[in-house]
């Protein structure tokens, strides 16, 4: 069995809150990506609120023209259709990131945080790769719980 990849994507504070209260499970995105199922998605909040608060592990990722998105994941996107128009305005492909679930962080990551540890991180503008076992998967993973011992 692989392991499961890793990525970082910045979303608007509005978006994770519709997140974490089971409103939005889907993320629209302009641009094509390519994540197999089971991706687990680090969710970073954007300026002002500035830090990584949530994981999502991925079900899917669709690609489709934008009514065909609109149709099927519209009423688990978190926005109204004229911000969903305006968003994919003259785009003849839409791409949708269809989370399985989506779950708060115990522990959040300030960006001034992560700063002090990993002087050189920058928040992705699209989305960032995490390299099993880098410093940044290191540092986000110790907020997931440990797994639990058997004592069989």
């Amino acid at each position: 069995m692989t392991e499961a990849e890793d990525i970082l994507i910045s979303v608007h504070p509005r978006h994770v809150d519709s997140m974490l209260h089971g409103v939005k499970s889907v993320e629209l995105r302009r641009r094509p990506l390519k994540l197999a199922d089971g991706c687990r998605v680090w969710i970073y909040s954007t300026l002002p609120r500035g830090s990584v608060e949530a994981l999502g592990v991925v079900h899917t990722v669709v690609a489709a023209p934008p009514t065909a998105i609109w149709r099927e994941y519209g009423q688990r996107s978190g926005i109204t259709k004229e911000e969903f128009d305006a968003y994919y305005a003259e785009a003849d492909t839409a791409y949708a990131i269809v989370f399985s679930s989506v779950e708060k962080l115990d522990l959040t990551f300030a960006l001034a945080e992560i700063r002090r540890q990993l002087n050189s991180f920058h928040p992705p503008q699209f989305f960032k790769r995490l390299a099993s076992g880098g410093p940044e998967l290191n540092l986000f993973s110790s907020a997931l719980p440990l797994p639990l011992t058997s004592y069989a």
